[in-house]
C-alpha cells in the first residue's frame, strides 16, 4: 500500500523538493552611464518591464550611492528584480528571480532591459531553483576580458597562494606550460616562462636614455618583474609606486623568479600609494613605465577616458623635458582602448609610437606604446 502525504510534502523531512523557481543573473558591459546614475529611469525601466513581461508589481524601491551607483530592487507576486549599477564602469549586474517552471517571462524581461540599457554585450548564467545547489571548486581559473570577444582560461596544477588584500582579490597558481602566475581579481598579470617578454617590451623604449637616467619611476610593476629587467640598465635611483603591498609582498615570497631580489636593489624605493594622487608636479624623472591597467573602471568613480587623460597629464608633469614613457595598452583585440590611449598620448606627448607582441601566456598579441615629453 502506497502512502499518501497530507499537507504540503515539502514540509516533510526528507522529501524532495521541485525546482520551482528560474533565476536569471546576467551582467550588462557597457551601458549608458547617464541611465546607470538616473534612478528614476531605471524605475521608469524596471515597471515597464515587469508590465509588459505580465509580472505582478509589488514594490519598487532604489538607493543611490555616493557618488555614483544605484540598487534599484522590484518585488513582484512571482519573486524579485533587482538591478545594480557601476555607471563609472558603464556596467549594470541584474538579478530576475521568478517561482515558476518556465522561463519564458524572465527571457522576455532579460531584452526588455536589454533594450533599454543597450549594453555591447551581456553574460548571462541561468539558474534552476529549488533543489539544492551543488558548487564544486574547479581547478580552472577564466580571464574573463569583457573588451574582447572571447575568455582565457587557465588550469591550476596548484594554487600556492590565495587571499584578499584591501584592494583586490590575489592568487598565483602554477600551471605545467607558463609555470607560476599572479592574478589580480582573475586577471593574469604575469607568467613564469614568458615575464621576459613582457618585461623586456616595457623596458625596451627606455633604453635609448642610458647617457641620462638618473631617476626612472614604474607606476604598478607590484610583481617585480619590470623593476628587474630596468635595474640592468644601471639607473641612477627607481621608484615603484604601487598601491597595494600586499602583492609586492606575495611576489617576494612566491615570484622570485620573476623579481629576483629586485626589492632589496639600494637604488630601489618601493611608494605605497595610489599613482593619482602621488604625481602631483614634484617629481622629475627621467623616464616613467606605466605597468597599470587600461581598464581602471572597477575602482575609479569617473568616466575612464577623463581619468586616464587626467592620469596622463599628471606623468606629464612629473617628466624631464625629453622625458620617455613606456605603457602596456591592452589586447590587440580591444581596439577601442588602443584607439584611446593612442589618442590620449598624442594630445599630451610627441614621438607616439604603438607596436605589439605576442605575450603567450595572455593568448594574444599585446599592444605596447612610448612617447617622449617635448
Amino acid at each position: 500500500m502506497s502512502r499518501m502525504w497530507r499537507g504540503n510534502p515539502l514540509r516533510n523531512e526528507g522529501a524532495a523538493m521541485k525546482p520551482t523557481g528560474n533565476q536569471i543573473l546576467a551582467e550588462f558591459f557597457r551601458c549608458s552611464a547617464n541611465i546607470l546614475n538616473d534612478s528614476d529611469a531605471l524605475e521608469r525601466i524596471l515597471a515597464g518591464g515587469i508590465e509588459a513581461c505580465g509580472l505582478g508589481l509589488v514594490s519598487l524601491n532604489s538607493h543611490c550611492y555616493d557618488p555614483i551607483g544605484i540598487t534599484s530592487i522590484a518585488v513582484i507576486s512571482e519573486s524579485h528584480i533587482a538591478i545594480h549599477t557601476y555607471p563609472e564602469a558603464h556596467h549594470a549586474s541584474v538579478d530576475i528571480f521568478t517561482c515558476s517552471r518556465g522561463n519564458e517571462k524572465s527571457q522576455h524581461l532579460l531584452h526588455y532591459l536589454e533594450e533599454k540599457l543597450m549594453p555591447a554585450t551581456t553574460r548571462v548564467v541561468e539558474v534552476s531553483r529549488g533543489n539544492p545547489l551543488e558548487v564544486s571548486r574547479t581547478n580552472w581559473i577564466t580571464d574573463d576580458n569583457s573588451a574582447t570577444g572571447f575568455d582565457v582560461r587557465y588550469r591550476v596544477d596548484r594554487e600556492l597562494f590565495s587571499g584578499l588584500s584591501r584592494y583586490q582579490d590575489i592568487k598565483v597558481i602554477e600551471n605545467q606550460d607558463f609555470g607560476r602566475m599572479l592574478f589580480l581579481d582573475n586577471d593574469l598579470q604575469i607568467a613564469e616562462r614568458d615575464a621576459w617578454l613582457y618585461n623586456e617590451a616595457m623596458v625596451s623604449p627606455v633604453r635609448g636614455k642610458l647617457d641620462d637616467l638618473s631617476s626612472v619611476a614604474i607606476l604598478g610593476g607590484g610583481d617585480g618583474g619590470v623593476l628587474y629587467e630596468l635595474l640592468k640598465l644601471d639607473p641612477g635611483s627607481v621608484s615603484v609606486i604601487d598601491i597595494d603591498e600586499e602583492v609586492i609582498r606575495v611576489a617576494r615570497t612566491y615570484l622570485e623568479s620573476i623579481c629576483h631580489s629586485a626589492f632589496e636593489d639600494e637604488r630601489v624605493n618601493i611608494v605605497l600609494a595610489d599613482v593619482f594622487e602621488y604625481l602631483d608636479g614634484s617629481h622629475q624623472f627621467d623616464a616613467m613605465i606605466y605597468d597599470l591597467t587600461m581598464h581602471p573602471e572597477s575602482f575609479i568613480v569617473m568616466d575612464r577616458e577623463d581619468y586616464l587623460n587626467q592620469l596622463f597629464m599628471k606623468m606629464k608633469e612629473d617628466l624631464k623635458s625629453q622625458g620617455v614613457v613606456s605603457l602596456q595598452c591592452a589586447s590587440e583585440y580591444d581596439q577601442k582602448t588602443t584607439a584611446l590611449v593612442e589618442k590620449l598620448l598624442n594630445r599630451h606627448f610627441s614621438s607616439v609610437k604603438m607596436d605589439k607582441k605576442l605575450i603567450p601566456s595572455y593568448g594574444s598579441m599585446w599592444m605596447f606604446a612610448s612617447c617622449i615629453k617635448t
